[in-house]
């Protein structure tokens, strides 16, 4: 048996056999374990898109269990786990095909130096070789590239925290809109830089004020660059909502038919006066109080009893209580509508930065599309009066597959 890379031939290396053979893995398979890892903690390594000529600086791994970091100057260190100090590296460039290591010892008797010759593989991800010790022992090696890495956490709706491995690499940050227009935007927080290592990112919603609008949904991208070699992570998306505020209507605010109606604008449209008998009702009515309840839904006659419209039928008629398209009750300041190829879940609840964490999404509403939501706020027109209409980050606390995300970040 021969001893492994490194290893000083000449001392007793038959308790490295169990040890050598698990080291010496083929290629893809640690490929593989090493993404899947890294996946699972929320990494990403460096794809072979950003590679377009293979670099050797960074991190990698090599058969023998051999952590290896290699600087742009193209020196670097090895770390062997059968040998009690790092080697130092000197790497030479073979073209664009691969490169030669010159590995020095200085740790000792337990190990010796090497020298090995380095091919890249298609995608950039390995090189494999051979080398030959100082003693003119031999054997093949991969190396499988592990990093750099860039990890994502959320402190909040609003600030998001990234991390690199290795230090001193450059982060990029932009985003891409998927859906919608009124998205947030992004920023790095006060006192932070590129070079900031952890860094800090702020999301910005759009302002409020005038009509509703609907928010939309962006794709993050961020980069951490160490030696020209990229790790990006663009697996996680973010909304933003529109908000917007509805109401039960309330018969007394609109005054009393048939001469005493008060009159309302709706879309353009002045209702005034009185109507008999309208949308399936018995009796007088203010046309002011039936286009609001149309609009809003609901609405509470002055005797004290709910009626409630549908859209479908055109027709009003009296329900117990008021509530959402889920059937189950609107809470003031608590429950929100949404449009259903957004939220399509029952009981889902939403988190809207500014307006509330924990909104019920059991309603719905002809006029709510898109990244939009509109939050009931209890009954007559005090309940909405002066509503800005704000934008808001938001997420869903249980995600809805691609369309409203959750907090946590991948």
């Amino acid at each position: 048996m021969s001893c492994p890379k490194s290893y000083r031939q000449g001392r007793p290396c038959a308790h490295l056999a169990t040890q050598s053979s698990t080291r010496a893995r083929a290629a893809p398979a640690s490929t593989i374990r090493i993404v899947s890892s890294l996946a699972a903690l929320g990494l990403c390594t460096a794809s072979a898109q950003t590679l377009a000529a293979c670099t050797v600086p960074g991190s990698w791994v090599d058969s023998y269990g051999g952590n290896v970091s290699v600087a742009a100057a193209l020196t670097g260190t090895m770390r062997l786990p059968y040998c009690g100090a790092s080697h130092s590296l000197t790497i030479t460039l073979v073209g664009t095909s691969g490169f030669n290591v010159d590995a020095r010892y200085s740790g000792g008797s337990d190990c010796q130096g090497f020298v090995e010759r380095l091919t890249f593989s298609a995608d950039c991800k390995s090189a494999t070789g051979t080398y030959t010790n100082d003693d003119g022992n031999t054997g093949t090696d991969t190396w499988t590239r592990t990093g750099p890495t860039i990890a994502l956490t959320r402190a909040s709706l609003t600030s998001i925290t990234a991390t690199g491995a290795p230090a001193g690499g450059v982060f990029d940050f932009s985003t891409v809109l998927l859906s919608g227009a009124n998205v947030a935007t992004l920023a790095q927080a006060d006192g932070f830089t590129n070079r900031s290592n952890p860094d800090q990112l702020t999301l910005t919603a759009p302002g409020g004020g005038g009509g509703p609008s609907p928010g939309g949904l962006e794709r993050l991208v961020a980069k951490y660059t160490v030696d020209g070699v990229d790790a990006t992570n663009d697996l996680n998306t973010l909304a933003t909502f529109g908000m917007s505020c509805y109401m039960v209507a309330l018969e007394a605010d609109y005054g009393a038919p048939p001469a005493a109606c008060s009159a309302t604008r709706i879309g353009g449209v002045s209702y005034t006066g009185a109507l008999t008998d309208p949308n399936g009702l018995t009796g007088s009515y203010c046309a002011s109080f039936i286009a609001n309840v149309r609009l809003q839904g609901t609405g509470q006659l002055n005797a004290g009893g709910f009626i409630n419209y549908s859209p479908a039928t055109g027709l009003m008629t009296p329900v117990p209580a008021v509530t959402g398209a889920d059937g189950t009750a609107v809470i003031a300041g608590g429950s929100v509508a949404r449009d259903r190829a957004i939220i399509p879940g029952r009981g889902v609840l939403v988190d809207v930065d500014g307006v509330g964490n924990g909104l019920l999404a059991n309603d719905t509403g002809g006029a709510i599309r898109g990244y939009r939501l509109d939050l009931f706020n209890g009954a007559g027109r005090a309940a909405c009066a002066g509503y800005t209409n704000p934008h808001g980050v938001g997420a869903c606390q249980t995600p809805q597959g691609t369309t409203c995300p959750g907090s946590a970040l991948r």
